[in-house]
């Protein structure tokens, strides 16, 4: 079972994603990406061998973000996976566990490569398993302004504002400590107000914590941090993806 998608809709004059609805051109059209050049939906069946998901996106070249979850097919409890192409433990792509708080880990049997059409997944029943031809999907997202991306930092505990190269106001910004067992912390536009956080790996809803954004909504270059340990502990590493809003 595999996905293809054909060029379709331009990616700039879209809300959401830079521009806001508008005409475009013919020159302005076929001078910007598309949608499926930044963002795929990918589902395949599990071989239990090494292969090349090849969803279009180029992921080496530009930059972006991988996630994975098996679908069906015996066990399906295994970890939601996410991988970007900024961090790497010894040349392997890390990946986080988006269900739980652990900190960051590295296999080459469950995703080996970014590549400049996709990623390579390995033997591991969580990205590629062959055990009751289980299923697996997936979902990419490229760097590109008004779109995705993707920020590294070392905390300082200390209130900071933290640049991205997004270029427009972000609608969400998900961060998780990758050297730590702590949770995933979400600002979201859609939240009460910029005292509330939501925890990715949790089930239940908005809390209050001035902490951890110091009550202050992101910009068009940059988010805030406040002192909280989970986001911004002094010498810890952190990962941030960085979502448009509409």
């Amino acid at each position: 079972m595999t996905n293809s998608y054909k060029k379709e809709y331009p990616f700039v004059g879209y809300a959401g994603f830079g521009g806001g609805v508008g005409a475009l051109s013919a020159k302005s059209a076929a001078s910007k990406p598309y949608v499926d050049d930044v963002f795929s939906p990918y589902v395949w069946t599990g071989t239990g061998s090494s292969r090349d998901i090849s969803n279009g996106i180029d992921l080496s070249g530009k930059g972006g973000m991988a996630w994975i979850k098996k679908r069906d097919g015996g066990s399906i409890d295994q970890n939601n996976v996410i991988l970007d192409t900024e961090r790497d433990i010894g040349g392997v792509p890390a990946y986080l566990a988006a269900n739980t708080d652990e900190g960051q880990d590295a296999s080459a049997t469950l995703f080996s490569a970014f590549n400049s059409d996709g990623f390579t997944v390995g033997s591991s029943d969580i990205t590629n398993g062959s055990y009751s031809t289980p299923t697996y999907g997936s979902w990419s997202f490229r760097k590109q302004k008004g779109f995705f991306d993707i920020v590294t930092y070392t905390g300082n505990g200390s209130v900071r504002t933290i640049d991205h190269s997004l270029g427009s106001v972000p609608g969400m910004v998900i961060v998780k400590k990758a050297d730590g067992s702590d949770p995933w912390y979400v600002w979201h536009r859609g939240l009460t107000n910029d005292t509330k956080v939501i925890n990715l790996n949790e089930t239940y809803g908005e809390s209050n914590n001035a902490d951890v954004w110091n009550s202050t909504a992101p910009t068009a270059t940059n988010f805030t941090l406040g002192t909280y340990s989970h986001t911004n502990q002094n010498g810890s590493e952190y990962v941030a993806y960085v979502f448009a809003g509409g």
